[in-house]
């Protein structure tokens, strides 16, 4: 037997976007919201700790871990793509990095047609969306649900390494959300008094207070519902019942850049080929949903230093140490996420223009790699990114069944551009290791171990050694152009009454980490949700 529940606004999805959006709609105590969560809740107290995040990602319980195919851009490597699995969806397991990307990012946008989402448009969101103390209201929000804060232990060599940036040609800063240009500082951190600032934590958990809001956790989306050419709501399973959430006014799809264009393919909402391949019925024939699909690339470069880094302190012993610290005065590794050093930068192939590199450094070696933290050795990486890369990569299903995986081809590296940019980064974080005052702490290069200037040698290295930086995004996209997945208002074509708003409608994909953009979108779909109303 379907049990049926109506509400005004369905929302699938409670991850950065879902949560936020959830929290502003129901802030109209005349309207009824439901928000859908496939996971579970996030009551346990280690989410609350932000260097818990190198394990809670790996949870299968917490996170979907998602294997994508070999990508014959990186000699077939195979990467496993993580996203949240509960209430705050990835911004419960991130590496809580509070980073707006740079205004040209939006301008962009905007020189491509999306006029309703130039930096001018989208700053008034952002500041919406933040509590920043430490800068004036005129530059930062300052009530905004978010608590964003300074690092509360930041490590000794960070200091010296953005003073390393600034001999290379990046702005020592500040603050590193107001720049439109090559500079480093401080990453900022979504969290307060030393806890993650999660969308859960900062929108959901205030919200779930007020009567006209609903939150199901457990609740798998099948498929959406349609009479005729308008959504009308949700088919999904919960405790093993089958339920129809229906929606008087708008269902919006927050499930995120992997799961949002499987909900929308697996409801008819794609390109018609692939739908009928799999014996789905066509409703809108949507090429563009799956592709456009973007990361940003980073490599590791691991350097070997004489000052103790973070790497003691995933010894058992040096997590009770940490442990101890963070429980008792709120500091420490334990408050550190992965990023200590956000930068942006030009390569050495672009000099003008926008930054094309992006910079993550951190007292730590890569985090995957176990051995790192076994040798017992000091390591500092400095993590070259592609800013705006132009390789592209395809998402679709590989069956039509709401459990069958997606098929995910990352073609991280298609694009030979976005190789040479790497490599331009390589060369550039090895010229700031080298530079004072950083430099002085030193002992080597671990990672590559070979000379730079071998050219065919760091090409290998970068195809095989890339890897992603979970910033997945672009596979609904937005435009002004008839084949695009959604308009400037979020809505779906050819579909009334539904929207997609997550990093999955992001054209190209913003310089830094995707947590802020994409609550920033969340923010705005709000208001065009209210003013439809």
């Amino acid at each position: 037997m379907t049990e049926v529940a109506v509400f005004d606004h369905v929302i699938v999805g409670a991850g950065s976007a879902g949560c936020a959006l959830a929290a502003r709609l129901s802030e109209d105590p005349s309207v009824t919201v439901l928000l859908l969560e496939a996971g579970g809740a996030d009551g346990t107290p280690l989410f609350a700790v932000p260097g818990a995040q190198v394990f809670v990602k790996n949870w299968p319980r917490y996170a979907w871990l998602y294997d994508c195919e070999p990508d014959a851009s990186r000699h077939g490597v195979a990467d496993n793509w993580r996203r949240g699995r509960i209430l705050g969806g990835s911004s419960t397991i991130n590496g809580l990095i509070w980073a707006v990307g740079l205004p040209s990012d939006y301008e962009a946008w905007s020189a491509a047609g999306l006029h309703d989402w130039s930096w001018s448009s989208v700053v008034p969101y952002f500041r919406r969306s933040e509590t920043y103390a430490d800068a004036s209201p005129a530059e930062r929000g300052r009530s905004g649900p978010v608590h964003v804060e300074r690092f509360r232990s930041p490590h000794a060599l960070t200091t010296d390494l953005i003073a390393a940036c600034a001999g290379n040609g990046m702005a020592a800063v500040e603050d590193i959300n107001a720049v439109n240009g090559p500079a480093a500082g401080f990453a900022q951190t979504n969290q307060r008094r030393g806890l993650r600032q999660s969308s859960s934590a900062a929108y959901l958990a205030p919200a779930r207070r007020r009567a006209n809001l609903t939150v199901w956790t457990r609740a798998k989306a099948d498929h959406l519902l349609f009479d005729g050419p308008r959504a009308v709501g949700i088919e999904l399973r919960r405790e093993g019942v089958t339920v129809q959430a229906r929606a008087r006014r708008e269902v919006t799809v927050c499930a995120g850049a992997i799961a949002s264009p499987q909900l929308l393919m697996r409801s008819g909402i794609g390109p018609a080929e692939h739908l009928q391949a799999l014996g789905l019925p066509v409703l809108v024939d949507s090429p563009q949903v799956g592709r456009n699909l973007q990361e940003h690339p980073e490599l590791y470069i691991e350097y070997e230093v004489t000052t103790p880094t973070y790497t003691r302190n995933r010894t058992w012993a040096g997590m009770l140490v940490a442990g101890a610290r963070y429980a008792w005065s709120r500091s420490g590794p334990a408050t550190s996420p992965g990023t200590h050093l956000l930068g942006y930068a030009h390569s050495g192939q672009q000099t003008d223009g926008p930054p094309d590199l992006l910079l993550f450094a951190g007292p730590w070696g890569r985090l995957e790699d176990e051995q790192t933290f076994t040798r017992g050795t000091p390591v500092f990486s400095l993590s070259p990114s592609v800013a705006r890369p132009r390789s592209r990569g395809i998402l679709c299903l590989s069956g039509a069944h709401p459990d069958a995986p997606p098929r995910i081809e990352p073609n991280l590296l298609a694009d030979p551009g976005d190789v040479a940019t790497l490599a331009a980064g390589v060369r550039l974080v090895d010229r700031i290791a080298a530079t004072a005052p950083f430099a002085k702490h030193v002992s080597r290069r671990l990672t590559p171990d070979f000379d730079l200037d071998d050219t065919a040698a760091l090409q290998r290295f970068i195809r095989d050694d890339a890897s992603i930086c979970y910033h997945a995004s672009g596979t609904c996209r937005m435009g002004t152009d008839s084949s695009s997945v959604v308009d400037q208002q979020l809505r779906v074509r050819g579909i009334e009454a539904l929207r997609v708003a997550d990093a999955s409608v992001m054209p190209t994909i913003p310089s830094g980490n995707l947590n802020a953009p994409t609550i920033m979108i969340a923010e705005r779909a709000a208001d065009f949700i209210r003013r439809a109303d």
